[in-house]
C-alpha cells in the first residue's frame, strides 16, 4: 500500500511501479490534502491501463478535467484488475461533462467491484449526472457495491436511480444512500424497486442503507410492504429516519407510562393506552414485522433513533415467533421500555404450555418461540430491571446490547430464571416478574457478549453478579461490557467472600479493606480479578465511561 504524502518524487515512483506491475503495489491512496494536478492524475490513470497489480485506488477530494476523465474512462474499459475506486471532489456531480465521460467507461468496465462516490455533489442533477450514472449501472454487469452517501440526493435523483436498477440488468448488491435529502417520494421509489426484486435467480440488492433520510411514516410503511415480495434483500439499515419523540419538558420526569408495575406489565394495554403511545416508528415497524412473518430472507434490521415504543417492539416480537431468517436487530435510542423488552424476550424464550388464558395471551403464539435471532441491540431504550427479567430466558442470543439503560440489578433475574426453569409446573401469576415458565436449561446459555455499561449498577450488585458468573451462569460469556457503573464517591467495603476463596480474615469480610478504603475503583478491580480468575476466558471491560461502539 502507498499513501500520497509530501514527497516530490511520489508520483514518479507510483508511475514506475504501476508500469512495471510491481506485485507488492496493490493499493494507492492519495490523501486529499496532497496537491496533485489533473494532468498528474491523468498520468496515473494512463499507467493503470495495462496494470495487473493495483486493486484499490482512492483519490477522493481531487478534481480533474474532461481530458483526464477520458483517460480514466479508457482505463476502465481496459483494466480488469482494479476492484475498488474512489475519485473526484465534492463538486464532481455538477461537472456534467466529466461524469458523462466517466459513466461511459463505467458502463463497459469488467473489473470494478466497489465504486465509492460518497460526497461527490450528485444531488439535484437527475437530468444529467445522476442520469448518466444510472444509465451506466444498467449496462454494467460486474459492479457489486455503490456508495452514494452524503450527496444531497433528492426524490427525483432517487427515482432516476431506482428505475435503472429495477430493470434487472445491474448486478449491484450493496447500495449506500445514507445522509441524503430524499423524503417519502424517493422512499416509495426505493420500495417499488425492492418489491420488483422477487426472484432469487435474477438477483438484486442484498444490502441497502437509508439512514439519516426523512423517509416519513408512509415511506417507511411502503418499505415494509415491499418486503412481502422481495426475495433478495438481507440487510436493511434505516436508522434516524423518523421524527424524534417530543423532548421532555424541564422538571418533568422522563418516564414511560404503564411500565414500572409487574401486574400491569403482565396485562395488555387498552386500545386507549395504545393510541396514546403509538408513534410513526411503530407504524413503520408494524409494516416490516407483518412482512417478516413470511419473508425469511432479511437477516439484519437496523432502526436506531426511529421513535419506536413498546408497541413497535411488540409487533416485532410477534413476527419473530414466525420468522427464521432474521439474525440481527439493532434498535438503539428508542423508547421500548420494560414492556417492549419483555415482549421481545417472550418471543425468544422457550416456555412450557400456558396455564391460564391470560398467560396464553401474553406468552404463546402459533409460531412458537424464535430460535435464530443471535444479536439484539437495545442500548438507550429505558429498559429497567423488569425488562431485564424478561430477556434472560432468550435461548438463541449470542450478543445483547443494553448500554445506558436502567438495569441497576442483574443477579436477581439470573437466579430467579434459573430457579423457575427447574420447576416449570408452577403456574405463572399476574405478579410474576418473568415472562412465563421457561423450559431453557440455562440462562442466556449461548450469550457470548453482554453490554450493560452505564446502567447505574452498584459495586454490591456487581459483586453478586460475580458470584453468579463464578457459579457458571452465562456459561458461554467471553466479553462483558460493564463500564460507566458504580459510585466512585463512596468508600466501599471489601467484596464478600466468593465460594472457594479464603482471604484469611475471620469476621471482618464486610469491613473496609486496608488498602485505600475510599477508592471505589479498587473494589471493582478486586471483584473483576476474582471473576476472571474463575472464568479465564471471560474478558471484562469495566473501566472508563462505557459506551461500546458497534459499527
Amino acid at each position: 500500500m502507498a499513501w500520497g504524502g509530501g514527497n516530490a518524487n511520489s508520483i514518479e515512483s507510483w508511475l514506475k511501479r504501476l508500469r512495471e506491475n510491481d506485485p507488492s503495489f496493490t493499493s494507492l491512496h492519495i490523501l486529499s490534502f496532497r496537491r496533485i494536478t489533473s494532468n498528474e492524475l491523468g498520468q496515473v490513470f494512463e499507467s493503470l491501463k495495462n496494470n495487473t497489480t493495483l486493486q484499490e485506488f482512492y483519490a477522493s477530494g481531487h478534481s480533474f478535467d474532461e481530458t483526464t476523465a477520458r483517460t480514466l474512462a479508457l482505463t476502465l474499459e481496459q483494466n480488469q484488475t482494479l476492484e475498488r475506486l474512489n475519485i473526484g471532489n465534492d463538486h464532481m456531480g455538477s461537472d456534467h461533462g466529466v461524469v458523462k465521460i466517466l459513466a461511459e467507461g463505467l458502463a463497459k468496465n469488467k473489473g470494478l467491484i466497489r465504486f465509492d462516490l460518497e460526497n461527490k455533489g450528485f444531488g439535484g442533477h437527475h437530468e444529467t449526472s445522476v442520469k448518466y450514472l444510472a444509465e451506466a449501472l444498467e449496462k454494467n454487469d460486474h459492479l457489486k457495491e455503490l456508495n452514494l452517501a452524503r450527496n444531497k440526493l433528492t426524490d427525483q435523483d432517487i427515482e432516476t436511480l431506482c428505475k435503472a436498477l429495477a430493470k434487472g440488468n445491474s448486478r449491484l448488491q450493496k447500495l449506500d444512500l445514507c445522509l441524503n435529502v430524499f423524503e417519502e417520494p424517493g422512499t416509495r421509489s426505493i420500495a417499488e424497486m425492492l418489491a420488483s426484486q422477487d426472484q432469487v435467480e435474477k438477483g438484486g440488492l442484498t444490502e441497502i442503507d437509508l439512514s439519516d433520510n426523512e423517509i416519513t411514516e408512509e415511506g417507511g410503511r411502503a418499505l415494509g410492504r415491499a418486503l412481502e415480495t422481495n426475495k433478495v434483500l438481507q440487510r436493511l439499515r434505516m436508522s434516524s429516519c423518523m421524527e424524534p419523540p417530543v423532548p421532555v419538558e424541564e422538571g418533568d420526569e422522563d418516564k414511560i407510562q404503564w411500565d414500572d408495575d409487574v401486574s400491569i406489565l403482565n396485562k395488555r394495554l387498552t386500545s386507549e393506552q395504545e393510541q396514546e403511545i403509538r408513534s410513526d416508528g411503530d407504524a413503520v415497524l408494524e409494516a416490516i414485522a407483518t412482512s417478516l412473518k413470511t419473508n425469511q430472507t432479511l437477516q439484519e434490521l437496523w432502526m436506531d433513533y426511529c421513535n419506536i415504543s413498546s408497541m413497535g417492539a411488540t409487533f416485532l416480537a410477534d413476527a419473530l415467533r414466525h420468522n427464521r431468517g432474521l439474525t440481527t436487530v439493532r434498535a438503539r435510542n428508542n423508547r421500548i421500555g420494560n414492556r417492549g423488552a419483555r415482549a421481545l424476550g417472550a418471543a425468544l424464550t422457550p416456555t412450557a404450555p400456558a396455564v391460564t388464558q391470560e398467560d396464553s395471551a401474553l406468552t404463546s403464539s402459533p409460531g412458537g418461540h424464535n430460535t435464530t435471532l443471535k444479536n439484539l441491540e437495545l442500548g438507550s431504550n429505558k429498559v429497567g430491571v423488569l425488562g431485564w427479567h424478561g430477556l434472560v430466558g432468550a435461548s438463541s442470543l449470542e450478543s445483547l446490547g443494553l448500554y445506558e439503560n436502567q438495569i441497576c440489578v442483574l443477579h436477581e433475574a439470573l437466579e430467579s430464571h434459573l430457579a423457575s426453569s427447574s420447576s416449570t409446573s408452577s403456574p405463572t401469576t399476574d405478579n410474576s416478574i418473568s415472562n412465563g415458565n421457561s423450559t431453557a436449561s440455562q440462562v442466556l446459555e449461548k450469550l457470548i457478549h453482554l453490554d450493560v455499561g452505564c446502567n447505574s449498577i452498584s459495586r454490591e450488585d456487581y459483586t453478586q453478579l460475580g458470584v453468579c458468573l463464578i457459579r457458571g451462569l452465562l456459561p458461554s460469556l467471553i466479553r462483558l461490557e460493564i463500564a460507566g457503573n458504580g459510585d466512585r464517591s463512596q468508600a466501599p467495603p471489601r467484596p464478600p467472600q466468593y465460594p472457594g476463596h479464603d482471604d484469611g480474615d475471620d469476621d471482618d469480610d464486610n469491613e473496609p479493606g486496608p488498602e485505600d478504603p475510599n477508592d471505589e475503583q479498587s473494589a471493582w478491580e478486586r471483584v473483576t480479578s476474582r471473576i476472571e480468575e474463575a472464568r479465564p476466558n471471560l474478558v471484562i471491560h469495566w473501566k472508563g465511561a462505557g459506551a461500546m461502539q458497534q459499527e
